[in-house]
């Protein structure tokens, strides 16, 4: 088995329905980089904190009526949202020889990881992934509509370009590099091969990068660990404005 293939797919969620059906795909995943998937439910602090405010009322889509909106109640709501998660990861799961796990968390950073692993971001919620979680020691891997290709933004190093060579092989997606410099490119074409689709591109400046991502309109983004914000941002955007884009 490759060393360059992750330790565990760490999938992070949030606790909004519409992003469970990044299971079946990450499952799938999973299963062909033969590696255990951990589901992660994170919990919305900021709704949390909003429900301990004495004002914040629940009001229903035509404004008809409304209902007081309490810690109590929305923590009733997040294990709710989280049992159906759990329920869909089981049956998705069936289908799959995968090891798997479910857990629930309210900070990122509180979950253990390591180097060798892969944290995988679904990005279909519009607040909660605006920045990148703190302290990560691990590749991120943010997902987003199936189909599109797997963009590597990559500034150097063998070991990111070994994972998105593994990520791409495995998952048969087609992959795209943006190298940050003439250096960081050929590092990926003695990877990858002179056959690659490999472009140089500004990284540190988020509007040559935006631009670059969006017309690419990739599936997932492929980030070293130490990207910054401005990457980050980037990247959640082009991957977002796939996920709207019709079919064809």
């Amino acid at each position: 088995m490759s060393p360059a293939l992750p330790a565990r797919l760490l999938v992070v969620l949030p606790p909004e329905e519409n992003a469970f059906s990044l299971l079946d795909t990450a499952l799938a995943m999973a299963e062909r980089l033969e590696r255990e998937l951990v589901a992660l439910l994170v919990e919305d602090r900021r709704l949390l904190a909003s429900a301990a405010l004495p004002f914040t009322r629940i009001v229903s889509r035509t404004g008809a009526a409304e209902r007081e909106f309490d810690v109590a109640a929305t923590e009733r709501m997040l294990r709710v949202v989280a049992e159906r998660a759990r329920h869909r990861l089981t049956e998705v799961a069936r289908r799959r020889s995968v090891r798997w796990r479910f857990e629930t968390t309210r900070e990122l950073e509180a979950v253990t990881l390591g180097e060798g692993d892969v944290l995988a971001v679904a990005t279909a919620s519009t607040s909660w992934v605006e920045e990148p979680p703190a302290r990560l020691p691990c590749p991120v891997l943010l997902m987003g509509r199936a189909g599109g290709p797997l963009v590597l933004v990559h500034r150097g190093g063998r070991a990111a370009a070994d994972l998105a060579r593994e990520l791409a092989r495995h998952t048969q997606l087609p992959l795209v590099v943006l190298a940050g410099d003439e250096s960081a490119a050929a590092e990926a074409r003695a990877v990858l091969g002179e056959g690659a689709r490999i472009q140089t591109c500004p990284i540190g400046e988020s509007g040559p990068l935006g631009e670059r991502l969006r017309a690419l309109a990739p599936g997932l983004v492929l980030l070293d660990a130490c990207e910054d914000g401005t990457v980050w941002r980037a990247a959640v955007e082009a991957v977002r404005a796939a996920a709207t884009r019709p079919p064809g």
